[in-house]
């Protein structure tokens, strides 16, 4: 420290606070958009009822040719009930009173938003752990994603006669990074002069694959390949669905948000809660897509 320097006068230094706050957010409501939903204002299970997804279906091979005189053959046909069992889920961020009288910004605002985020995402987890139920699969543990994987779990879909449009959420490095299917559309020579590579280059993300929306979220449990007993090998399982594979329900509100207020403590409580659920509704409506994602 030099005489006369900063150190001397530090009675006034002056501390500037920005006056908008970083807010640290998860990518959410990205899963549950996607899927068929269905709210009742109480309820502790929903229902929902699919026709022809069970063992007895009716298809074109039960229309016959029937000759005058004879009796059409009579063919068993299922609806089945896909219920969910509701639960809730939680979250509650306390703030004292000193916390907010002594911050230059709105803490209880702040809070308040990271906390319906988290909400936002613990749903989008529900939804993207049911993609490992799904029996229709594509990819591999130890392979990165590529376009035909893509195509496989469209072609997989359409034989099952999924309608609607098909959409992926798949984790963020199923789609970006060495193993991520953007590399593959990117650097592959097939797609040379194709307008979706130079899409890729340029923006670095590709909405729309093989006829597939893409979507990423980070809501995904992560699988140590080897069990954890050695290397860092890692893969992940995302889904390709259209709507009515998944069905996600919830009685009230999809999302509470609340206040109560505990004088004795001086502070306040933000409560964030949802009392919901989901299923798969119609299995071949579904892909699960399976890829590493760590080396």
């Amino acid at each position: 420290m030099a005489t006369g320097d900063s150190g001397n006068y530090a009675g006034a230094l002056l501390e500037v606070i920005e006056a908008e706050a970083i807010l640290k957010f998860s990518e959410a409501s990205v899963s549950v958009p996607l899927v068929r939903q269905k709210s009742e204002p109480k309820a502790d299970q929903i229902t929902f009822i699919a026709y022809n997804a069970g063992s007895n279906q009716v298809t074109s091979a039960d229309v016959a040719n029937t000759a005058e005189g004879t009796v059409t053959p009579s063919t068993a046909l299922d609806s089945e009930k896909k219920t969910i069992t509701l639960d809730m889920q939680s979250v509650m961020l306390p703030i004292y009173d000193e916390a907010k009288l002594s911050n230059a910004d709105d803490v209880y605002a702040h809070a308040g938003a990271l906390a319906g985020n988290a909400m936002a995402s613990k749903l989008d987890s529900i939804v993207n752990a049911l993609y490992d139920g799904f029996s229709g699969a594509v990819g591999a543990n130890n392979s990165a994603l590529t376009v035909d994987n893509l195509f496989d779990a469209l072609a997989k879909l359409k034989q099952n006669s999924a309608p609607g449009q098909p959409n992926a959420v798949l984790e963020p490095r199923q789609i970006w990074g060495t193993y991520g299917v953007h590399n593959d559309l990117v650097t592959s020579a097939v797609f040379a002069g194709a307008g979706v590579q130079d899409e890729g280059a340029r923006t670095g993300f590709v909405s729309k694959i093989a006829g597939i929306n893409m979507y990423s979220s980070p809501e995904f449990t992560i699988t140590d390949n080897d069990g954890g007993s050695s290397g860092t090998a890692s893969s992940v399982k995302g889904g390709i669905f259209v709507q009515d594979a998944i069905g996600f329900g919830y009685a009230g509100e999809m999302m509470r948000i609340e206040e109560y207020r505990e004088g004795s403590f001086l502070r306040s409580n933000i409560v964030v809660s949802s009392f919901c659920g989901a299923t798969e509704i119609v299995d071949g409506y579904g892909v699960e897509v399976l890829s590493q994602i760590i080396a």
